[in-house]
């Protein structure tokens, strides 16, 4: 709508250098970076079932997101209006609605303050989602209704998570249950984007595919990988959390190393056997899309499941 982009020039035209850097930093709170580290914190060092349901209710969140993304396919500000300055290019691929960095902003901190109770928690986590919100917006990446509509979202499954997580009867089942229609809705997902995405600005058909595809593989990978780990690690580790603050942060620190290590490491290894990146992917290229999707698939399950059902075998076995 007009007055949305009338919104985001308004934004925009408070001056570039400050607000530019300002907003910058706000997003990032929206960004797989920080929700990993968020999430390894809270499960390896301070509770670890709060961090079963804090990053499941992630993952199903970024799934929804994406499935979302797919069915309306709203283009970007910067797209549908070339005077929307795109002010974060690398975290603006994909579709505009929702907003995925809203999202998962809203998701990780309502269901934070949600569990931990906390009246200083509840505000701090209210302004760092109205802030990534905002930032969306003065960057060029979104729309004003692909921030409401994402925090409303995030916001909801958090809530819907905690009283699924907190009820009683077998947890398990409910995870498989929501993994199974997880990987069905991909899989659909996959034939419908395969129908409706054709090719776009500089992207090819099978380039824009694999752009728009990418984020539905890997969240529906990693909560594969979540699931399992925290089975393997029920079963096999069954580490405890302690308030030992060194160990703490060495568990942190060895772990973030870990996870970005097995996540670039075998992005490197899946590129050289089937590139992916910007210019490789052809018109037509759609099997060498699919595959490529499925080493992201391959990746994201592979690093969750290590992060959460191997790597706490260092904990006991170093003591830590």
């Amino acid at each position: 709508m007009q007055f949305e982009l009338d919104l985001i020039h308004w934004m925009q035209s408070w001056g570039i250098p400050f607000w530019k850097n300002f907003f910058n930093l706000w997003t990032m709170f929206g960004e797989e970076a920080i929700l990993i580290a968020l999430m390894g914190f809270v499960y390896w060092c301070y509770h670890k079932k709060m961090g079963e349901y804090l990053g499941l209710t992630v993952f199903l969140s970024q799934i929804v997101n994406s499935v979302v993304k797919l069915g309306f396919q709203r283009p970007r500000p910067f797209v549908a209006d070339a005077t929307v300055a795109n002010l974060r290019g690398e975290t603006a691929t994909g579709f505009s609605f929702p907003s995925g960095h809203t999202q998962g902003a809203a998701t990780v901190f309502a269901a934070t303050s949600l569990r931990v109770k906390k009246r200083w928690l509840t505000i701090v986590s209210s302004v760092i989602i109205g802030m990534v919100a905002l930032s969306r917006m003065y960057l060029g990446a979104h729309y004003l209704t692909d921030v409401l509509v994402a925090a409303v979202l995030g916001i909801g499954i958090a809530w819907g998570m905690d009283r699924l997580t907190r009820g009683t009867g077998d947890l398990r089942k409910r995870y498989d249950v929501i993994l199974i229609g997880s990987l069905v809705l991909m899989v659909i997902m996959l034939v419908v984007g395969r129908l409706t995405i054709g090719a776009m600005g500089d992207l090819t058909d099978a380039g824009n595919f694999y752009d728009k595809l990418e984020g539905l593989v890997k969240m529906t990978a990693a909560f594969l990988g979540f699931v399992l780990g925290i089975r393997f690690e029920e079963r096999r580790v069954n580490f405890v959390n302690h308030r030992v603050w060194w160990k703490n942060i060495v568990r942190l620190v060895l772990g973030l190393v870990l996870l970005l290590g097995l996540k670039e490491g075998l992005k490197v290894v899946f590129q050289l056997i089937v590139p992916t990146g910007d210019g490789d992917l052809g018109t037509g290229d759609y099997l060498q899309a699919f595959f490529g999707l499925g080493f992201d698939f391959i990746r994201y399950s592979a690093m969750v499941f290590a992060g959460i059902g191997l790597y706490p075998l260092v904990f006991k076995k170093f003591n830590l």
